[in-house]
């Protein structure tokens, strides 16, 4: 039985297996180290997961690089955005019926759609 014989490396005709080399001016080769004690890693960390950015390491280079980073928006606030969005459409809806049919024929759904939207912006004032 022959043994089994495994794919020889492109190393000798000089091309490379894997990712492509980055440009010499995309390269990070300078590191920085940084200590932190447990309560400034755990702020680290929780800035780090609300900005949304995949590493920490990225996070600390925005950080240092950039001062204002703005957080993405929490799973509240994107729910609160998309029951907006909902609404608005509703309401445009609401709108174009209300020229069709008068304000007065509407008026129980015109009650209905304001206390919605105080409903839900009142969520927003609380903040």
């Amino acid at each position: 039985m022959k043994p089994k014989t495994t794919a020889k490396s492109n190393l000798k005709n000089g091309n490379r297996n894997g990712r492509p080399a980055l440009p010499e001016n995309e390269k990070q080769s300078i590191i920085r180290p940084t200590k932190f004690n447990k309560e400034q890693d755990a702020v680290l960390m929780e800035n780090f997961h609300r900005s949304g950015l995949s590493c920490v390491s990225e996070y600390i280079r925005a950080v240092s690089l950039n001062p204002k980073i703005v957080p993405r928006l929490t799973e509240e606030e994107l729910r609160i955005a998309r029951a907006l969005s909902g609404f608005s459409n509703n309401f445009n809806q609401f709108v174009r019926l209300c020229h069709i049919h008068g304000l007065e024929a509407m008026a129980v759904e015109a009650e209905f759609y304001l206390g919605k939207f105080r409903c839900l912006f009142g969520k927003f004032n609380n903040d």
